[in-house]
């Protein structure tokens, strides 16, 4: 797991580079681990010195000692100085000053205390020359520690910190479902619900890791992210045990309540409580009855519906949000009766719930985009789906990266992204000049993978405006921003295109593929009469599948197309999905062409 860099949620091995680095290093012993953490820090990565342990520890280089005590002090760290305890060790055991000294030698060089370096500098090459190395050679290690001692890190420190990531590896590799919905939870308090948070970016790793997190539930739900689907152990009956078989009673995560917004931990608490004592909830209006309106509020229930944890009661959402009034008149009811000590007739009989079923009002169930944002609002991502699904092959062809990859780019990379547009801010600028414009805009550009905050200045934002709109899906042409020192990037806004432009206006033409064994040559006619019957500028590439497993690309030169939507459909209809394809031509770096089958 941990030469695989897969150690989001790891102790102090969380970040990318850290990951990077872990990948490079393929630790194989606990010593690998201490010495990551010392040495992920600005002066050893400057320094070189990650580079020097990994090229000896791969057998790439031979560490050099100088003398013996310089091997038994540094061996484990393949011949680099990562530790203060090791540099106080060569300059008490060669240099011959005392190990108290020795540490206000290393504080003396870390800062920079040139009186008190030339005074030990003197007392080190007087002691290691007595122990057998030349003046120049003492010098030059005294130097080596000059260089070093600034980086040095405390192994008792590093070492601590190794243990205790060691441990959550481990429970990572061995109880990966346990353990991730351990962090899940850990991750409730203190969500952010307008950005991309620790606990979506852990749903994330679920995926990588082929652990299916379950929506909310009201039925099954528990207050925190909770395990399902694990058999008992075999010896006790009891306890988490072992895994099942593949494919049966697969373990997931159950998605927890207290982490959809407006549902917090006292009001999951409650609704879990009542349904421990008193069974599964029927529908909203035994929902609302059963449980004490101070507890579980409008907004609790309302955030409950948005999320989707009451699907499980057999109605659409927009029926139960539209029930949520008269559901919770009924709970009022119900709850002055147990106040006053009353019960109704039928209390002791379990009706069935479709008695509820002709309360409800007769609504249609709201739209996927209204379903969808409503599910963001709420969870903090896109549960059922993702507002960019049935657009993933369109911005494929057209954007040169995603958010999370231009994230990693060098600082003035110009690039094409697509997305989302949310989080939207209208602002002033003060500098702007007399008579020139003064607004300007921030907000997301949001894509499956990540998001990234884009800037577009008044000259852009004049132009641009209609676009910036919330949920709007747009193509983005411009640069990313880096400030110095800093990992995080923004995307300064030079275009932005709506998604219905983009073909007209970056679509050099098609490539249409036609198989011999299975569309044959009567269909290549039919192609031709529908392709003549839409003339226009956009160039025709066909690729002609043999059926002897060869492939000829022709372009066709005497036949220029208007791309439009019904052409389309007709090449689909007769040849089937997947043998159209746009040859693209974005205007930025790394541009994809979007055909997607290779060259001949």
């Amino acid at each position: 797991l941990l030469c695989r860099g897969e150690t989001k949620g790891v102790f102090q091995l969380e970040s990318g580079g850290i990951r990077d680095l872990l990948q490079r290093m393929k630790p194989d012993s606990f010593l690998d681990i201490i010495a990551t953490n010392a040495l992920y820090r600005p002066g050893p990565l400057e320094g070189g010195m990650i580079d020097e342990y990994m090229q000896v520890k791969h057998g790439r280089k031979q560490a050099e000692y100088k003398h013996p005590l310089m091997k038994e002090v540094l061996e484990e760290t393949h011949g680099v100085m990562v530790y203060q305890e090791q540099v106080m060790r060569i300059i008490s055991g060669l240099g011959g000053i005392e190990l108290a000294n020795a540490y206000s030698c290393i504080k003396a060089i870390s800062k920079k205390k040139l009186e008190a370096i030339a005074k030990y500098r003197e007392q080190f090459v007087a002691g290691a020359h007595a122990k057998g190395l030349s003046k120049k050679e003492a010098a030059e290690l005294f130097g080596m520690i000059e260089k070093f001692a600034g980086y040095g890190f405390n192994k008792s420190h590093s070492t601590a910190y190794a243990l205790i990531a060691y441990m959550t590896a481990y429970l990572k590799a061995h109880w990966p479902v346990e353990f991730m919905a351990a962090l899940l939870s850990s991750d409730i308090l203190g969500r952010n619900f307008k950005r991309k948070d620790s606990l979506v970016e852990h749903l994330e790793d679920c995926q990588r890791m082929n652990i299916t997190v379950l929506p909310p539930d009201v039925n099954a739900s528990q207050v925190d992210f909770s395990v399902e689907g694990i058999l008992p152990s075999p010896v006790t009956g009891e306890g988490p045990g072992v895994r099942a078989e593949s494919g049966k009673d697969q373990a997931n995560i159950r998605f927890g309540l207290s982490a959809i917004k407006g549902c917090g931990g006292a009001a999951a608490g409650a609704l879990v409580q009542e349904r421990n004592a008193r069974g599964v909830f029927r529908s909203i209006f035994d929902f609302c009855e059963r449980l004490d309106p101070g507890a579980v509020n409008r907004t609790a229930i309302e955030s409950l519906i948005k999320a989707g944890a009451l699907d499980s009661l057999g109605a659409r959402r927009s029926q139960l949000f539209a029930a949520v009034d008269r559901a919770l008149q009924s709970g009022a009811v119900a709850a002055a009766d147990r106040r006053s000590g009353q019960r109704g007739l039928f209390d002791d009989v379990d009706e069935p719930a479709e008695t509820d079923a002709t309360l409800l009002p007769d609504l249609p169930e709201w739209e996927e985009k209204e379903k969808l944002a409503k599910e963001k609002e709420v969870l903090g991502f896109y549960l059922t789906s993702h507002p960019l699904s049935e657009h993933l092959s369109t911005l494929a062809s057209y954007c040169s990266h995603t958010t999370a990859a231009a994230a990693k780019l060098e600082h003035r990379t110009e690039v094409m992204l697509g997305g989302l547009v949310s989080a939207i801010a209208v602002k002033h600028s003060k500098r702007a000049d007399p008579g020139r414009p003064t607004r300007y805009a921030m907000f997301d550009l949001e894509d499956t993978e990540d998001m990234i905050r884009c800037i577009c200045w008044p000259e852009q934002f004049v132009t641009y405006e209609e676009f910036i709109k919330p949920d709007a899906i747009v193509v983005i042409r411009g640069v990313v921003d880096k400030r110095p020192g800093s990992d995080e990037a923004n995307l300064i806004v030079n275009e932005i295109i709506p998604l219905a432009d983009l073909e007209s206006r970056y679509t050099r033409g098609v490539l249409i593929r036609v198989d011999e064994s299975q569309h044959g040559p009567e269909k290549l006619n039919q192609l031709h009469e529908i392709l003549r019957g839409y003339p226009g500028k956009a160039e025709l590439q066909l690729m002609i599948c043999l059926a002897d497993g060869s492939k000829v690309n022709m372009k066709c030169s005497d036949l220029s197309l208007n791309i439009n939507p019904e052409m389309r459909t007709r090449v689909d209809d007769l040849l089937g999905q997947g043998n159209f394809r746009l040859i693209t031509a974005a205007p930025t770096v790394g541009a994809k062409n979007g055909n997607g089958w290779g060259r001949r």
